[in-house]
């Protein structure tokens, strides 16, 4: 069973899990098994604090020579445990058999990225692996298979894609593209699987569950926090987006114009970003400009209540005095690092892997970028101050993205707002 508690960010989602575990460990129940995973180190460390009795263990190298090898050892031994997105997605069919046997309970604070272009082989390298025979494609999955029947025990420079190989986690898209994924099978290893995040029709990772045949319970919780309750018919947030309307001023003005969109042009999106970068066009100048005027001179902040970020690739061309240390990455999530930020420029009109896309619908299921984009894009916001109920200051040059989020603002929950992109 796969419940996703799908509540606004600030909502209690995590408190609300602390709670259960708590609960879960009160002496008086049967206590459960428990895996919970969250993107960041620091929110392991905080789930241990805040749960001292359901004793999570941290994988760790000090007695093991991985981190792997050594949750692969905590959960041989049915311990509760605590790890990031990151190690528990490089987890092997061995760890999967041990995981179906020892009934776990599965917490996944924030959607995992489900599938993932894979970079690390060159054209030369792939071609070179089909001809030699040490690779194949399953005609019927499109999954890469090593050929350990032809080829005999292998060891060198490949081992990392033959281990990826092996547990399935490679595909073959359009005959020349390779995806990482994340095998959807894996999630039937656990008894329950909760996922914490907000917008989860707008996730890759909704559309992955999706196109391998799963499904999953839309929940939300109560307004004391306490119950869960179904998502369509208890996801009013009228009254909260209307306290956060008074906390947000959007920016509104001439440097808005570099992002409206005429024809067919896509302003500010990655290729956008290329383009102007490859052509010299001196529009990314522009951009700086127009940044650095809205700390200096429209929201007057302190550098170090500055926030803003970009496409990773184009940092360093937008960087400017006053806000340069502020860069966070334009998909950050469930960190509270950066809570004192309070004037926030979002550069950045986002789009989903176009080949990703269209893997998922070969599969039959459409994505929705629009929801897909806000999401992200709310989940960056929301590492500023305003998730304590402090008002802040945006610059989000994209007419989409802006469009996007006064949309949001103005729909009274997330139904309505599928609706409406729909």
């Amino acid at each position: 069973m796969i419940r996703v508690i799908d509540s606004i960010m600030g909502s209690g989602k995590t408190t609300y899990v602390t709670n259960l575990f708590n609960d879960m460990y009160n002496p008086s129940r049967n206590k459960e098994r428990v895996i919970y995973v969250t993107p960041f180190l620091d929110e392991v460390s905080r789930i241990k604090k805040e749960c001292p009795e359901t004793k999570f263990h941290e994988p760790d190298t000090e007695s093991f020579r991985t981190k792997r090898e050594h949750l692969s050892y905590l959960v041989d031994r049915g311990y509760n445990i605590t790890t990031t997105h990151s190690l528990f997605s490089m987890l092997t069919k061995d760890i999967y058999q041990k995981l179906r046997r020892s009934n776990y309970v599965l917490v996944l604070d924030e959607v995992m990225e489900c599938v993932t272009t894979y970079d690390s082989l060159s054209k030369c390298d792939i071609k070179m692996l089909f001809d030699t025979k040490y690779m194949y494609e399953d005609k019927d999955t499109n999954d890469l298979i090593w050929d350990h029947g032809v080829n005999g025990d292998y060891g060198g420079k490949f081992n990392g894609v033959m281990n990826l190989c092996d547990n399935r986690k490679l595909t073959l898209y359009s005959g020349k593209v390779i995806l990482e994924k994340f095998p959807a099978d894996f999630l039937e290893c656990f008894r329950e699987v909760y996922i914490l995040t907000y917008l989860f029709e707008g996730s890759a990772m909704s559309a992955y569950l999706k196109a391998h045949g799963h499904t999953y319970e839309m929940l939300t919780l109560s307004e004391d926090r306490r119950e869960l309750k179904p998502w369509a018919e208890y996801g009013d947030e009228s009254s909260r987006k209307s306290d956060l309307k008074q906390l947000i001023t959007i920016y509104e003005g001439q440097a808005n114009q570099v992002g409206t969109k005429v024809g067919k042009a896509c302003p500010l999106s990655s290729t956008w970003y290329d383009t102007q970068a490859r052509n010299r066009t001196g529009k990314l100048e522009v951009m700086k400009g127009s940044t650095g005027h809205f700390f200096k001179k429209v929201t007057e902040t302190k550098s170090s209540h500055n926030a803003w970020t970009v496409f990773k690739k184009h940092r360093n061309a937008l960087q400017g005095d006053g806000y340069t240390k502020g860069w966070i990455t334009y998909n950050c999530r469930a960190t509270n690092q950066h809570i004192e930020k309070r004037s926030l420029a979002y550069l950045c009109n986002v789009y989903h892997n176009p080949n990703i896309v269209q893997y998922f619908k070969q599969r039959g299921i459409a994505f929705n970028q629009d929801l897909y984009a806000l999401s992200e894009m709310l989940q960056w916001i929301w590492r500023s101050q305003v998730r304590r109920h402090d008002p802040i200051h945006l610059f989000i040059p994209s007419e989409r993205m802006r469009n996007l989020l006064y949309l949001w603002l103005n729909t009274r929950s997330t139904p309505e707002l599928i609706s409406k992109l729909s």
